[in-house]
């Protein structure tokens, strides 16, 4: 390494030694309630460490902590969570999973001065692939007819090391996900994605963290738990005047949660707001849930409301 790609690299560090990501502790007590909800104290120091080691943010979903506590069937046939006594959900028990995506691990890589690349490619049963892993050699020619999805391979490169390589199996990983539709609509992106972050640990020792590709998708931070009833629904034979009245207004109230939304989407658009910049004012300003699809009618209010307070201040 010549004198002045060093001094390049110390520049490149020292930048990257000043903008490290810091939390208040009022900033940890709202990713307490919030992000690691049900976080013990020592779940919730590991996840912070995590956090500040590789720097991903939590309020911009970089990286999350989720615990699915199982539902079960109450008195009236209706499936909750295990209460505390206090209503909130009780976590006891619950093993946490600590996550991030391909995108997170992206992130880490590209931070350090001596990345290169980042290479990856799906595999077809028609394609023209070998690899070689005693000379680390891949040949892959791809013709005009591909058929399906066998696999993946992903090569990452890094200054003054060897480069790594992976090949993945698409039946073994497809069949982990379970029941995830993102893999039956974007198969051969989702492939490229579990090679990726392999290869991505495998360069940089990351550890400590789990992948969002490879998880089932209740793991997702886009799951939309199957045993919640869709307001929607039509009811069943034998059902009551009652609850045909109960599903009424619930889907009123769905109908106006979308629609305080759709507003909701308009003033970001007028502000010029990010996705991320909406989660992280509705976490540490108004103490929401990072998920919007947790948000309760009068959550999305309070949201429009601080948006319509930025947009007539000017903020």
């Amino acid at each position: 390494m010549s004198e002045q790609e060093q001094e390049q690299k110390n520049e490149l560090v020292e930048t990257k030694s000043n903008n490290l990501l810091q939390f208040s502790p009022e900033k940890i007590e709202v990713i307490r309630r919030t992000v690691a909800k049900g976080a013990t104290d020592d779940e919730l120091e590991m996840f912070m460490h995590l956090a500040q080691r590789y720097q991903l943010d939590p309020f911009s979903k970089e990286i999350w902590f989720i615990k699915r506590p199982k539902k079960f069937k109450d008195t009236n046939g209706n499936w909750d969570y295990k209460r505390l006594e206090n209503g909130e959900i009780d976590y006891t028990g619950v093993d946490p999973i600590i996550m991030t995506s391909r995108d997170g691990y992206l992130k880490l890589a590209q931070s350090d001065p001596d990345f290169e690349e980042l290479n990856s490619l799906e595999i077809r049963q028609k394609d023209n692939f070998s690899f070689n892993p005693m000379t680390k050699e891949i040949n892959h020619e791809i013709g005009s007819e591909r058929g399906p999805i066998t696999g993946a391979w992903a090569i990452c490169k890094r200054k003054n090391r060897e480069p790594a390589i992976v090949v993945v199996d698409f039946n073994e990983y497809k069949k982990a996900a379970g029941n995830n539709p993102v893999w039956d609509n974007y198969p051969s992106r989702m492939i490229t994605k579990v090679a990726e972050v392999i290869v991505l640990k495998r360069q940089f020792n990351i550890s400590g963290l789990v992948t969002e590709e490879e998880m089932p998708r209740q793991y997702s931070l886009e799951y939309d738990d199957p045993n919640l009833k869709r307001l929607d629904k039509r009811p069943e034979k034998g059902t009551t005047i009652e609850h045909q009245s109960d599903e009424t207004e619930k889907k009123r109230k769905k109908e106006l949660w979308l629609a305080e939304m759709e507003q909701v989407k308009d003033l970001m658009d007028q502000l010029g707001l990010a996705a991320d910049e909406l989660t992280t004012i509705a976490m540490v300003d108004l103490g929401l849930e990072a998920d919007r699809k947790l948000w309760s009618l009068q959550d999305v209010h309070k949201v429009k409301e601080s948006l319509m307070s930025r947009l007539s201040n000017g903020v």
